[in-house]
Formats: structure tokens, sequence, C-alpha cells
């Protein structure tokens, strides 16, 4: 069967075409082989997030070197991911309350004495308890007045200043109206959802959190090292304990 010269020149332009793509695949460098497995990013520590909503979420980096059995208990209300916490108690400048739950969650067992005096950020148990209640402490210097180290089981520390600052707008929110002296507290618990939070490389970031405020340093103390626990600072929060505490609060008429 004889071509036509225009089924020859097509056919000529389209092996002139198919070998231009041969060579143009022959000069492309190989492409390196997608990984089947993800190497996993590096965690550099254990903690969990407190999300209160609007008002913001609270990193917290957990200390199983403080409490071991704390550290297993706090861990499974993260894996469990609900929304059965709370916070009910607003002390601003001191403290926020609340309980840390999840169903099926085996109860923390134990309640030693924390590792050191408490510090600003720093969480635990209420009442010297084995939880679930648990209390953030917002003073601006070591709570020496608690124990040194404190009477309590200390088991974690807010991981950061921008959850400190959410740790405070919780502590102003609105609470009935309260004697003086009193405790003061939600009229009803607010809920808070608990979620693990793993930090990686690049954590901390460069604004740690500070655990006094405002307190220069004795650099003796400094040089001692943390196994010290030497209070540069002490904050007694006096007008709270004598009754005199919550002053910030938006209280209901």
């Amino acid at each position: 069967l004889s071509l036509s010269g225009q089924d020859i020149a097509r056919r000529q332009r389209q092996a002139a075409a198919a070998a231009e793509l041969r060579a143009a695949a022959a000069a492309e460098p190989p492409r390196p082989a997608a990984a089947s497995h993800p190497e996993p990013l590096r965690k550099v520590g254990a903690g969990l997030q407190m999300d209160f909503g609007s008002l913001g979420v609270v990193r917290v980096n957990l200390r199983p070197e403080w409490s071991p059995t704390s550290f297993e208990y706090a861990t499974g209300v993260a894996a469990a991911r609900s929304n059965t916490s709370t916070v009910y108690r607003l002390e601003p400048g001191f403290l926020i309350q609340g309980s840390l739950l999840a169903r099926g969650v085996t109860p923390n067992s134990k309640n030693p004495r924390g590792a050191k005096v408490m510090e600003r950020g720093e969480i635990g148990w209420a009442g010297g308890s084995k939880g679930p209640d648990y209390f953030i402490y917002m003073g601006t210097g070591p709570a020496g007045w608690l124990g040194v180290p404190h009477d309590g089981t200390v088991w974690a520390e807010v991981a950061d200043e921008a959850s400190m600052l959410v740790v405070e707008k919780v502590s102003k929110l609105e609470v009935p109206p309260t004697p003086p002296g009193q405790m003061h507290i939600l009229a009803t618990r607010r809920l808070i959802g608990v979620a693990p939070w793993d930090p990686y490389p690049g954590w901390p970031p460069p604004e740690r959190l500070l655990k006094v405020v405002g307190a220069s340093i004795d650099r003796a103390v400094e040089a001692c090292g943390p196994q010290c626990h030497a209070l540069p600072r002490t904050e007694l929060h006096g007008s709270v304990v004598s009754g005199g505490g919550g002053g910030d609060h938006k209280q209901a008429s």
C-alpha cells in the first residue's frame, strides 16, 4: 500500500516529536524515591493542652521526674481527648483550680511531697490530695509559704508565657458575689478539653516561662544550680490569704 506525500510527512513529524520526548526524559535527573515511612519528628518532652474555648489553649509540660504516677494519670486523661475536665475556682494573681477527669482512666495512686518549692506556672494537686483536683499557681515568685519543698504533689508546669496569659484571662471570669475571705467559685463549672501536646525540636521558644517575675536573681543562687531551689524572692500573697484576694474579678451583681 503506497502512502501519499502528506502521510509520509505526518509520520516523519510524529517520529521527530517522539525522539524529542525520549531525549528530554534521558536528560532529566532521576527523582529520589519517596520514603515509604517518613521519619517522625523527635519529641523533646511530653505534655498536654487544656482548651478553654474562646479564651485560648494552655500548653503544659509534664514532669514525670516530679511524680511518676501523676504523669501516668495526666497522660491517660490527655489520651482520652475528652471534654469532661473542669475549672471552677478563680483567684486572680494566685491560682485557678479545677478537676482533671476522663472516663475510664485509673485514678492517681500516690501523692508524694513536691520535689521543690512551688513556682509560678507550676501545677499541683489541690489540698495535698492525689487529684483529680488541680491548681495552677500564678504568683510572681516562689510560694515558700506552701512548703519548701511544696507540701503537696507538683507534677507539671505551664509551657510558655502565651499560655500564662490564657490562665490570667480564665482567672478573671465573672463569679457570683463572694464575701471577703471566701473562695471565688464559678456559678457553673466550666468544661475544658484536654488532649496530648508534644513539644518537638525548636521548643521551647525564646520567650520561656518566667518562674520569678520582676525579681533580681542573686548570682550566688544562680551558681548553685537548680538543685538548691533557693528563693531569690518570696511571694506570700498575703492579701489573698487574709481574705482580700480576687479584687480583679468581675462579680455578678
